[in-house]
């Protein structure tokens, strides 16, 4: 059938030899409304196509419909696909641009990935067994008939199957049909119990009968899709991995519902990614895997295999791989989601570790975080809370985050203690892991960051030094504690009040080193946010001002620190207070080389929450990849109440109210939230 012209929407001379892609089917009949909607129009400037939806957001149809297009990608011309509309006159279904194209090898045949998925038309099965000869298949499009040059509806005809080549299928219409400009890609398919199943796509014809046509030669050919269902399952599959906190979360598309399909993933920490028992990570049903307590700065490589419940598995996908990015450090089961810690002062020289749980995605509008409880209890006459300093990390690295302490002696001297989280959920006690006889915690401010990019979070301290000079010291974190501080610079005498500095750490540039930032409050209603950024020899690169707010004092202001907006980038946060019991969240984005202006998130309006009482923190608990924010909020009596606020995608704060109260039991006041 070497003669037959392609039979796409190209506008060319047609001839025996001429590659012309086809158009609606002639001697067919329009199909009623509703019937084949998985029946696709492609149109790009100047030509259209037809083609079929084989998965929620991809449509196969004829290679030779986008000849700008030889190793596929974005589309050359804009092209849009219309799918679940039978009459292109009405507003059934929905038209959806395509953004890439994958070209099946040796073949008339490629997917169209779609930028929204199509959830509630029902794509068309795919049959992996190759047309008989004499068996009799529909074919259907939108392109010329015999009678209509651009028709409004689906037409639909019954083809009878010739002789297969290894690519290709043969077909000669019933009463006398063929396929026509237009037709390209649409679906050849049997009809089997009222269910149709795909076999090929349109991709050549004689045209005989089509509007404007003399051809008396009839036949058609379709690129056979029987033989290349596993391709096609790996295609649409299209697995992106994502890493959050000290988990990778892999998802992908999933087959069409009626596939009833599980899906396997495998993993290594080489990017070969073997299909073999040793690597099989999980095998399941939903849409994705976590795989979860990983150490920091890892990364990790995957591939997905669908196994239907009929028919061949797909082929392994395409490798994906992802980096355990740096966790905020409230990470304390190690499951990849943040979250709440808080060190409780219940008085007499007693402190208690309590974490409250996140409960994962798919708990937004549910309680989120589970009820607390006291990790570890330090017993009366132990720990003056007055004299420490607390700080969370994945200190030692194991992909848990655990707790420091930096305890003021009062007499010059200072220790920092540290406990790891364990596998149980509690916390391991490591004693004192740095000692100094010359160190005053008063004088400093402490942060904490992995500011090496090693996986472990280290300590920084910007420290007085009097005479309004200060310096900033890094304690790097070892496997088993720390190391002794390092001073990274210091200013000269005059030129820095640290009372009138606040400081926070965060992987601001998105470069898996924490960096620092400081809110400069110069006593006259004028603040300036200073940033320097850690380099790969483990110091810090002064970038001066990268914000001046006047009226912004910092003595109103408690800041927190998240990815608020989810782009691998740490932002800044602060609940500020306005005065008459109204209180606004804001959030500073950070660009890569500083910080945009501060947009406020949320205000409660005047009356409505006083600022002095509630304590504030940052933390992902829903494990989507952007910081949700939690607020303390101290009623008195030991009553408190957590709120919750859920960072939605397009980074508005959504109230979604209280989360946890008390009962009288918990007062915020005694507590520092982490």
């Amino acid at each position: 059938m070497a003669g037959r012209s392609a039979i796409g929407g190209v506008l060319l001379v047609t001839g025996l030899l001429a590659a012309v892609p086809a158009s609606a089917v002639s001697h067919s009949s329009a199909a009623a409304d509703g019937t084949y909607g998985f029946t696709a129009k492609l149109s790009m400037d100047g030509r259209a196509c037809s083609g079929v939806l084989v998965a929620p957001d991809w449509v196969a149809t004829a290679a030779s419909c986008f000849p700008e297009n030889p190793q596929g990608g974005a589309p050359v011309k804009a092209t849009t696909a219309v799918v679940g509309r039978t009459d292109l006159t009405g507003s059934a279904g929905h038209a959806v641009g395509v953004t890439g194209l994958v070209l099946a090898a040796g073949r008339d045949l490629a997917l169209a990935r779609l930028a929204a998925p199509i959830t509630d038309v029902t794509p068309i099965a795919l049959s992996a067994t190759a047309p008989a000869a004499g068996e009799k298949l529909r074919v259907a499009g939108f392109g010329r008939t015999d009678t209509e040059w651009v028709p409004d509806k689906l037409h639909s005809a019954v083809f009878t199957a010739g002789a297969n080549t290894a690519t290709t299928a043969s077909l000669t219409g019933d009463a006398g049909a063929d396929t026509c400009r237009g037709d390209a890609g649409g679906p050849a398919f049997r009809e089997v119990s009222g269910r149709a199943e795909l076999v090929g796509v349109s991709s050549a014809s004689w045209q005989h009968g089509c509007f404007g046509e003399t051809e008396t030669r009839q036949g058609s050919t379709a690129a056979r899709t029987d033989d290349v269902v596993a391709w096609i399952r790996q295609t649409v599959l299209a697995p992106t991995a994502k890493g959050i906190g000290h988990t990778i979360v892999v998802s992908w598309n999933g087959l069409p519902s009626a596939d009833n399909a599980a899906y396997s993933v495998y993993g290594s920490t080489t990017a070969d990614v073997p299909v073999d028992a040793a690597h099989l990570l999980t095998t399941t049903s939903s849409l994705s895997y976590t795989q979860s307590q990983l150490p920091a700065k890892q990364t990790r490589y995957y591939r997905v295999v669908a196994i239907p419940a009929s028919g061949p598995a797909s082929a392994p996908t395409a490798v994906v791989s992802a980096v355990t990015p740096l966790s905020k450090g409230t990470d304390f089961t190690g499951d990849g989601l943040e979250d709440v810690g808080a060190v409780y002062d219940f008085k007499n020289a007693r402190v208690g570790l309590y974490v409250w749980p996140s409960l994962g995605p798919g708990s937004v509008e549910s309680p989120v975080l589970g009820a607390p409880a006291l990790k570890w209890d330090s017993g009366n006459g132990s720990v003056n809370a007055n004299q420490a300093r607390w700080l969370t990390g994945d200190f030692n690295g194991d992909g848990r985050s655990d707790f420091a302490m930096v305890y003021d002696y009062l007499n010059n001297s200072s220790t920092i203690w540290l406990w790891y989280a364990n596998a149980t959920g509690g916390f391991d006690p490591q004693g004192v892991k740095w000692d100094s006889s010359n160190f005053s915690p008063s004088k400093a401010r402490f942060v904490a960051g992995d500011f090496d990019g090693d996986g472990r979070t280290d300590i920084g301290a910007a420290y007085d030094n009097g005479n309004a000079s200060m310096s900033f010291l890094t304690w790097h974190a070892t496997a088993s504690g720390i190391d002794a501080p390092v001073t990274q610079w210091t200013t000269g005498t005059g030129v820095w009040g640290l009372a009138q500095s606040t400081w926070v750490a965060g992987d601001f540039t998105g470069d898996g080193r924490a960096d620092l930032a400081s809110f400069y409050d110069y006593r006259n209603n004028t603040t300036n946010l200073f940033l320097w950024t850690a380099n790969a020899a483990g110091k810090f690169d002064d970038k001066g001002v990268k914000w001046n707010g006047s009226s912004f004092t910092t003595a109103k202001a408690r800041f927190v620190t998240g990815d608020f907006d989810g782009d691998g980038r740490v932002d800044i946060g602060a609940a500020y207070d306005n005065g008459n019991a109204d209180t606004s969240f804001s959030t500073w984005h950070a660009t890569g080389d500083g910080f945009d202006a501060p947009v406020v998130k949320w205000s409660s309006g005047a009356g409505n929450w006083s600022w002095a009482k509630s304590q504030w923190t940052a933390p992902d608990i829903d494990g989507d990849g952007r910081a949700d924010v939690i607020a303390g909020y101290d009623y008195g009596n030991s009553n408190t109440n957590l709120f919750y606020w859920h960072t939605a995608q397009n980074g508005a704060l959504e109230d979604r109210g209280v989360k946890w109260s008390s009962g009288g039991t918990f007062s915020a006041g005694q507590a520092v939230f982490l």
